[in-house]
């Protein structure tokens, strides 16, 4: 082979090379899709989760529908029912909500429409009745700012208007009291 032909194959093969660069790099882009949106949710329907404390149970529920942000930090659960919250890893309430909107992080939630709580295996039993609630983790606080009708076991229920507790200090403040008090 003479030196004239092996620079002829030598270009042929640069050129060809380069070509064949500029082709892969022209056609990357072909095949591109484009990334999901930023505000993608998630839609769960009909189920049952829990939640867990370092070694037992904290809470349990069924729902018909949970809508969740991409990273799972809200959650818009709709129809929730047979909910439990344990303390000290058994039964202590039973839990019944038309909707909630949970935060995962702060452990912050709302309940609207119907709300139904009640004890479980207490004497007497109790529970209330209302249309909002919202608890406040960071600082142990249930508002309910709709009327609560409370059961406790007296032959008529205690009606109040509003009512916030205090889980950290044990204060009730209420407003708006109809019905028999103790």
């Amino acid at each position: 082979m003479t030196r004239t032909a092996a620079v002829r194959i030598a270009t042929i093969a640069g050129v060809a090379f380069v070509a064949y660069v500029a082709y892969g790099i022209y056609a990357a882009g072909f095949d591109e899709r484009p990334p999901p949106p930023p505000a993608t949710s998630l839609t769960f329907r009909v189920g049952h989760v829990t939640g867990h404390r370092i070694a037992t149970r904290s809470w349990s529920a069924n729902f018909d529908r949970i809508v969740s942000n991409a990273d799972q930090t809200l959650l818009d659960l709709d129809n929730v029912r047979d909910g439990i919250i344990y303390k000290k890893g058994k039964p202590y309430l039973h839990v019944r909500a038309a909707h909630m909107t949970v935060n995962t992080i702060s452990r912050d939630f709302t309940a609207r429409g119907p709300v139904h709580v009640e004890t479980v295996d207490a004497k007497p039993e109790r529970s209330f009745d209302t249309t909002s609630a919202a608890w406040q983790d960071a600082i142990g606080r249930l508002t309910m700012a709709q009327r609560i009708v409370i059961h406790r076991g007296a032959e008529a229920p205690l009606v109040v208007g509003s009512l916030t507790f205090d889980v950290k200090s044990g204060e009730i403040e209420v407003h708006d009291i109809d019905g028999p008090l103790k």
